[in-house]
């Protein structure tokens, strides 16, 4: 392990007050910057060090005094920052519209200077919370709520939120569609809402429509911009020469952690693991409760008073695509005569009827198509379900040297040392080892060091041959 530290090329804060700009970066020793796939908007923390010279003093003095005296950090104010690896990876939020002040608290006070922890979110953390930007189309007359899922979802972060990162947002392509007048909603709300309900166009492992086998999405912010992607696709993986590649066609970055000096790796990978922790490696009974594998849907329809129940079961390799090699092998008692596991849950849900509507349809339309399904509970509940417990089972946290290319959602492929009595020690292919996804990121740096913190996630075991 080496000294390696970020090129701290900005870091401002702007006052609300009189525009005031103030650079921090020889105030801050320590940020920490942090993604994540559950988490709408991205977070800095700085611990800032404040001296009492940061702002002038405006009594006519050509004296300073502190940031928090000189009247800023009270909240919401403009932050610009950027950073760069060694490797000439950046991360820019240097727009005036990119980041805000969320809270600031004091951690420490003595007689020559203060420190404090100064947290800070994408702008549109805020914005989601305005009432203006409530999901409603007495806000927004000419935005329709309605269409294929994916479509919605850019509608909301382009014409709801405004967002100067619209433009950048990576969506998947959804195979349903949505209608709703919005429900007075936040934006935030609404999005998590249409990731649990969404279908991605695309095929299964077995080259099914993905219609009634699998569904759920992730809707979340990177340093590259937003996010709504099909969980299939974010843990799509496939074997190519040399490697593997995800789903945009881009080479899965490869770690080893061998316990050896950092010479010591193979021209095959990227990186060092520094530091490593299994945390959990499989739950079968939280699986079995949840119905993880198995489970039944009792969908009412009180249109025609049908009442269908659909029973969904993996098939030993989760639903879709997966990372790994396999799911866990269950005993034979919870397994049918077909070999599949047995269903361990039900539920009992309406379906999605009677109130369904396109865009601005006249009453006497809406009555005309009071039987249609707005979204089809049948292809969703259960498959959504067990999409997000099956992939997200398996944890791990490692430490690497700082790398800002990596962003949540991302693959990487990791090799842990097997554990076993052999004399030459090998990679755990059978259980450890294999391709994650990046659920949680976090970059660290200080005066002279910086790391990315990962935890990664998956649902099956072994490599990918």
């Amino acid at each position: 392990m080496h000294d390696r530290a970020f090129k701290f090329n900005k870091f401002e804060i702007k006052s609300n007050v009189d525009d005031t700009t103030v650079d921090l970066r020889s105030g801050t020793p320590r940020f920490e910057y942090r993604e994540s796939i559950f988490m709408p908007y991205v977070e800095l923390t700085a611990y800032i060090i404040d001296s009492g010279n940061t702002v002038p003093a405006n009594d006519g003095t050509d004296a300073g005094v502190g940031l928090l005296d000189g009247g800023l950090g009270q909240g919401t104010e403009t932050i610009k920052f950027k950073i760069e690896d060694e490797m000439g990876n950046k991360i820019d939020f240097g727009g005036d519209n990119d980041l805000r002040v969320a809270s600031v608290s004091s951690d420490y006070q003595g007689f020559k200077n203060e420190s404090y922890a100064m947290k800070i979110v994408s702008k549109e953390a805020f914005d989601n919370t305005l009432l203006k930007n409530r999901c409603t189309t007495e806000n927004y007359k000419q935005l329709k709520f309605s269409g294929k899922i994916s479509d919605v979802a850019r509608s909301i972060v382009n014409v709801v939120l405004e967002s100067p990162r619209a433009q950048k947002m990576n969506s998947d392509e959804t195979l349903n569609e949505f209608h709703s007048w919005g429900q007075n909603v936040t934006p935030f709300d609404m999005l998590l809402e249409l990731q649990q309900l969404a279908i991605p166009n695309t095929q299964t492992s077995k080259g099914k429509t993905a219609k009634g086998n699998t569904a759920g999405y992730l809707f979340f912010q990177t340093s590259t911009g937003y996010q709504f992607r099909s969980l299939d696709g974010l843990m799509f993986s496939k074997k190519v020469s040399g490697g593997h590649i995800d789903m945009n066609g881009n080479i899965i970055r490869r770690y080893l952690e061998n316990n050896r000096g950092d010479e010591d790796l193979p021209a095959s990978f990227d990186g060092k693991i520094l530091w490593s922790n299994m945390s959990r490696s499989v739950d079968a009974l939280h699986q079995f409760e949840t119905g993880g594998y198995a489970g039944e849907v009792i969908v009412f329809n009180e249109i025609t008073k049908k009442l269908p129940t659909i029973t969904l079961q993996s098939e030993g390799k989760g639903n879709g695509i997966i990372a790994g090699r396999k799911l866990p092998t269950l005993n034979k008692d919870y397994l049918d005569s077909d070999g599949k596991a047995l269903p361990t849950v039900q539920h009992i849900v309406r379906q999605a009827v009677g109130q369904s509507h396109i865009g601005n349809d006249s009453l006497e339309t809406q009555i005309e198509k009071t039987d249609v399904i707005n979204y089809n509970n049948e292809d969703i509940i259960l498959q959504a379900q067990q999409n997000y417990h099956q992939k997200m089972e398996m944890s791990a946290e490692i430490i690497i040297d700082a790398d800002l290319s990596l962003n949540a959602g991302d693959l990487i492929y990791c090799e842990f040392p097997e554990l076993s009595t052999k004399v030459t020690t090998i990679g755990s292919r059978t259980r450890k080892s294999g391709i994650y996804m990046i659920a949680d990121l976090c970059h660290y740096g200080d005066k002279a060091n910086s790391f990315t913190g990962l935890h990664l996630v998956r649902g099956s075991f072994g490599v990918k041959t």
